[in-house]
């Protein structure tokens, strides 16, 4: 039968239904209306209307039946229908990795501030903010002139003691004096040589030098000021090998160890490198419930700066040749259940499949799919919250 008669035929069954509904719609009506005023003499009238209306019933259905069988064959032999248009993507297989952030901070070993450990007047400061200082170069003079004076004292005390050392040991030696003599002697001047190096070392603290070679970042005093142990003269970093610590979970305590890589990110100077874990801590802090990680970065050019913040990414899980797909395929059933929907070539039509999946990890846009799919399959992205299981779609390249 051509398909524009299965249309008609559709189209004045619709009809019949509608006017047979108006007829039962008017039936009842009267039905209800001779109930009211009808009296028992006119029940077999009533009984009449009853059996009309129940032969209309079954004529309804038997033309709600066909109405569906002819809808049926107009779908199968309709060629101008149209399908949910999708597009798909293929579920990989491909190694999965999984990070964690945490923040953290730069520091320096080699961030100190220089303090004098003599006291007296400043004479001159010999390097200014941004100079470069090598180790062992003298950055502050302090007056040290009374210790001078002090130590030609010593050493003319010395001289006395040493030569009076001497001839005591000399006759000590030929059995002449007494024992004692000669100790005293000796005590004595081992004592000036003590306090004569003592004082060479307090003059030589004088001159303050570099305890290692860097920048100068700050000046605390002036030529002319006073110099007091236990205050600041000179901040001098060295910035060319910088760490980062950071506060890690002991819930990863056992997935986290020396010499896992890490990524690491800085977001003032929106640089990324990469690194490993050079310490891992042997202390849970109970105020927080962490341990330290510690990783060395080599600082180029010195964009690195002590107490920047810094995001680090830890592997904590890698697994090969697992399937991966796109997270936002994923939609979400009932009870909490995960599933996709995949195209299945069955009798050269693509059919829409609901496939419940589990999920084993999420980073990054991408799912380490653990169960529900093997590799290959075509998974719906665009279209798969329009169609339904089973359903006839048509695939967008």
């Amino acid at each position: 039968m051509p398909l524009e008669n299965f249309k008609t035929r559709k189209t004045n069954l619709y009809h019949l239904i509608k006017n047979t509904q108006m007829k039962n719609l008017i039936i009842l009506s009267l039905t209800a209306f001779l109930l009211a005023s009808c009296g028992p003499s006119e029940l077999n009238e009533l009984e009449t209307l009853i059996a009309q209306k129940d032969s209309l019933k079954i004529v309804k259905d038997e033309l709600s039946i066909s109405i569906v069988e002819i809808e049926a064959k107009i779908t199968d032999l309709d060629t101008t229908k149209s399908f949910t248009l999708v597009t798909t993507e293929t579920a990989k297989i491909d190694n999965f990795k999984h990070y964690f952030q945490v923040y953290g901070t730069v520091e320096s070993d080699k961030n100190v501030q220089v303090y004098s450990e003599v006291s007296g007047k400043i004479l001159e400061v010999k390097v200014k903010e941004g100079d470069k200082v090598s180790k062992g170069q003298v950055m502050v003079v302090i007056d040290v002139s009374i210790m001078r004076d002090q130590e030609l004292e010593l050493k003319t005390r010395l001289e006395l003691a040493e030569t009076t050392y001497k001839k005591q040991k000399k006759l000590w030696d030929q059995n002449i004096g007494s024992e004692m003599q000669y100790l005293q002697a000796k005590t004595n001047r081992d004592a000036l040589k003590s306090s004569l190096n003592t004082l060479q070392t307090q003059i030589a603290m004088g001159s303050v030098k570099a305890p290692f070679a860097g920048v100068i970042d700050e000046t605390f005093s002036n030529a002319g000021e006073m110099a007091m142990p236990g205050f600041p003269l000179i901040r001098l970093i060295n910035l060319n090998l910088v760490y980062i610590k950071a506060d890690v979970s002991e819930n990863y305590l056992g997935r986290v160890k020396k010499g896992d890589k890490i990524k690491v990110s800085l977001p003032s100077l929106k640089v990324n490198l990469e690194s490993t874990i050079d310490r891992t801590g042997q202390f849970i802090n109970a105020a927080n419930r962490t341990f330290k990680i510690k990783t060395s970065i080599k600082n180029t050019n010195n964009a690195l700066k002590p107490n920047m913040v810094a995001l680090l990414e830890i592997e904590d899980f890698s697994k090969d040749s697992v399937v991966v797909i796109s997270s936002e395929l994923l939609m979400q059933g009932a009870g909490g259940s995960q599933y996709v929907y995949v195209v299945e070539n069955e009798n050269g039509a693509s059919i829409a499949r609901k496939k419940v999946v589990e999920v084993g990890m999420s980073y990054k846009g991408l799912a380490f799919i653990s169960a529900g799919l093997s590799g290959g399959q075509n998974v719906i992205d665009k279209g798969a919250r329009s169609i339904r299981n089973g359903e006839q779609v048509d695939i967008k390249n």
